[in-house]
């Protein structure tokens, strides 16, 4: 049959690619399959230059558009990435997080490295990652380092630790409905932040139960953000989420990503040799994003992110 339309297998091919590109989220996310497949979305533009060199062996209009849709479609998706919205203008708060891994086989190292990137707010998860176990204390050896820049630290450790150079109100509570969490307000020279950390439940492609806790943690941050009236607001953490799963909609319907703001790409996190997906980020309500960055590797097996932030005059 494709011998009566030359280069119609590449077409097709390329249709295919731009119909998951554009309409994934209308897939079905059987046993979190569509949230797997989301995951992995940037990367089908690797289709792009295949498709290509098809058509230029077949030589021909059909082929021709089968490369160029996909191509085109990707570059509607992901190009916003590349392209700046923020303004300029001295900071009003920086903030950086990584997920250093419970694992980690040299603590001071990453902590002085993460010291190293002058933030106003530090947010560190796994460290460690089970706060029964360990009795919600940060690891000593990393805390060590940490501490001396920093007068204000929540008190325990879900899972997910913060050192604050502003103080904040009380004492720290969970988010309801997410294990590894806390909120609080935090008093910044600019006014009042409420700022959330969260280290959402893991997500794996093998272990739809896996998949469902993830989903549920996201849907229960939604209803808390949703609840949440402050003008200004930080969520940071390892959301176990790539920036292309349907289910990080349900938060950015209510704040921005700063990596999205900055126009800085797409910024993957994990893991950290060769990063392929984002799960670590920052969203917020009130500022502008002047800078997003991936930092450099350290032992973890994610990278750590920085976002420097501006108090918003819109209204």
């Amino acid at each position: 049959m494709w011998s009566r339309f030359p280069g119609g297998l590449t077409a097709a091919a390329g249709a295919l690619v731009a119909f998951v590109l554009a309409g994934h989220r209308l897939l079905p996310n059987w046993r979190g399959m569509g949230n797997t497949l989301d995951s992995g979305l940037p990367w089908l533009g690797l289709a792009v230059p295949v498709l290509a060199v098809a058509a230029l062996v077949r030589w021909s209009r059909l082929a021709l558009a089968g490369a160029l849709i996909p191509a085109m479609t990707w570059v509607l998706l992901f190009g916003p990435a590349f392209v700046r919205e923020a303004g300029a203008g001295p900071r009003d708060l920086r903030v950086v997080h990584q997920n250093v891994n419970y694992a980690n086989g040299d603590l001071p190292r990453t902590a002085r490295a993460l010291r190293s990137a002058g933030a106003d707010i530090l947010v560190a998860a796994e460290v460690p990652d089970d706060p029964v176990l360990q009795n919600g204390t940060v690891d000593p050896a990393f805390a060590k380092e940490i501490d001396p820049g920093y007068p204000y630290r929540f008190p325990d450790n879900p899972g997910v630790a913060v050192w604050s150079r502003y103080p904040f109100d009380g004492r720290p509570q969970p988010v309801p409905g997410v294990v590894r969490s806390r909120h609080a307000i935090i008093h910044t020279p600019q006014g009042e932040v409420s700022f959330y950390a969260v280290h959402l439940a893991s997500f794996r492609p093998d272990r739809p139960s896996f998949i469902a806790n993830r989903n549920a943690e996201v849907e229960a941050l939604a209803r808390a953000l949703q609840g949440d009236p402050s003008s200004r607001i930080i969520v940071v953490g390892d959301l176990n989420t790539a920036s292309t799963d349907r289910e990080l909609s349900r938060l950015t319907a209510l704040l921005s990503p700063v990596s999205e703001q900055a126009g800085t790409g797409l910024q993957f996190t994990w893991p950290a040799v060769l990063p392929a997906v984002r799960l670590d980020h920052v969203l917020t309500r009130g500022f502008t994003a002047l800078d997003s960055r991936v930092l450099p590797r350290t032992v973890s097996d994610h990278r750590a992110i920085l976002a420097d932030l501006r108090v918003s005059t819109r209204r």
